[in-house]
């Protein structure tokens, strides 16, 4: 087993340059506390809160219960070559059905370029791609971002192998560090939120749980050859959720 310092979600991306894979960073969803109870913002008044305040309050125990047709609107910055390159990228919840025989959720990815889905497990870790019309890759068993309960200072590794169905073989076995380090505020364009950042490879998440999913993700710095991915807008429809 080879062993990546980081680069693995990087060097996905690299697969298919046209059709970024946001390994993380693809929908938005309501958790399954915010869905009993409603959206509470003004929960962690603090810079941090502790992993009883998080489990409790604000529901990180379990993974969140996705609502159909919530559609959420990322800034997407590219800082490549010491230029600076934006786009917007549209995220839309769209079914839940089976992939590689697993029960998923197909999450639709558009820009001016692209169309595609991101597709994830029920535990929300990125099991693969479809396109035009057929899969583009998967990744198995999954690449494991999210493993349940969150809790600050929980490690574990994800070992995953990427198969590229384009060129019809297996990629070697990849393995990445996973890290829940702490509960910080982050503020994006679509406002300030309490967020647990995440350090998966060389890849800094900010998922928050008030609205289920991350708001932020980040490779290197914001320079050169750094990347950037911010919430700026969503839209979640109002519904009931009961756990599954």
């Amino acid at each position: 087993m080879e062993e990546s310092r980081g680069g693995n979600l990087r060097n996905m991306r690299i697969l298919k340059p046209t059709k970024r894979m946001v390994v993380i960073l693809v929908l938005t969803s309501i958790c399954v506390g915010c869905a009993r109870g409603g959206y509470n913002t003004t929960q962690g008044a603090g810079s941090r809160l502790d992993t009883h305040s998080i489990d409790k309050k604000i529901g990180a125990n379990h993974p969140p219960i996705l609502v159909m047709d919530s559609m959420f609107t990322y800034q997407d910055t590219n800082f490549s070559g010491g230029k600076t390159h934006k786009v917007t990228t549209v995220m839309v919840v769209e079914e839940k059905k089976e992939f590689e025989k697993k029960m998923a959720y197909w999450i639709n990815v558009r820009s001016k370029k692209d169309n595609y889905f991101n597709i994830y497990d029920m535990d929300l870790n990125w099991i693969g791609q479809f396109g035009e019309g057929k899969k583009s890759q998967s990744a198995e068993p999954c690449i494991r971002v999210f493993k349940w309960p969150l809790r600050i200072g929980e490690k574990w590794s994800s070992e995953y192998t990427l198969r590229d169905y384009s060129r019809g073989v297996h990629l070697h076995p990849s393995k990445i560090e996973v890290n829940v380090r702490t509960y910080e505020k982050v503020t994006v364009p679509a406002g300030t939120f309490n967020a647990l950042r995440i350090q998966a490879g060389e890849e800094t998440v900010w998922y928050a749980p008030s609205i289920g999913w991350a708001v932020k993700e980040q490779i290197g710095s914001c320079g050169k050859d750094g990347w950037l991915l911010e919430l700026a807008e969503y839209k979640i429809p109002h519904r009931i959720v009961k756990k599954e």
